[in-house]
């Protein structure tokens, strides 16, 4: 029997340079701005943007709940690609299921549009996959907003 693993792939284009939108994904006081997903303020984030370097994304909730994302850059093309474990801690028991794999691919579509391929792998099954695709497509609007 085949079996189907649940993945998370999108597509988005910004109005904004490449470098501009790399620099959102690394830079820890512009990622605070729109990271977090909506509903939650992003209280505190680190980045180290080199291969091996962590990150941490803490945030509260409307209800006052703490939910955090950790993780480690596994591979960085500067300007152009991130490869990186994510493993999200919070009360939203669905999404505690362990590290998961984030990729993020760059592409200029002129001067000053980017096109960003979003894919999250190691997703357990399909809630928590339309759960993740649901909360990235929140971010882009909000990476969207922020570039602006």
């Amino acid at each position: 029997m085949i079996q189907i693993v649940p993945v998370v792939v999108l597509k988005h284009v910004v109005r904004a340079p490449q470098p501009d939108v790399f620099r959102a994904w690394t830079d820890p006081l512009l990622a605070q701005g729109w990271m977090a997903p909506v509903g939650t303020v992003a209280e505190h984030v680190e980045i180290d943007p080199r291969v091996g370097g962590t990150f941490l994304l803490r945030g509260r909730d409307e209800a006052g709940a703490l939910h955090a994302v950790t993780g480690h850059f596994e591979e960085i093309r500067r300007g152009h690609h991130l490869h990186q474990t994510w493993t999200y801690d919070g009360p939203n028991e669905m999404l505690r299921i362990g590290e998961t794999i984030v990729q993020v691919d760059l592409l200029s579509v002129g001067d000053k549009a980017t096109e960003i391929t979003l894919t999250h792998r190691r997703i357990v099954c399909v809630d928590v996959r339309n759960a993740y695709r649901l909360h990235w497509r929140d971010r882009f609007e909000k990476l969207h907003a922020s570039l602006a």
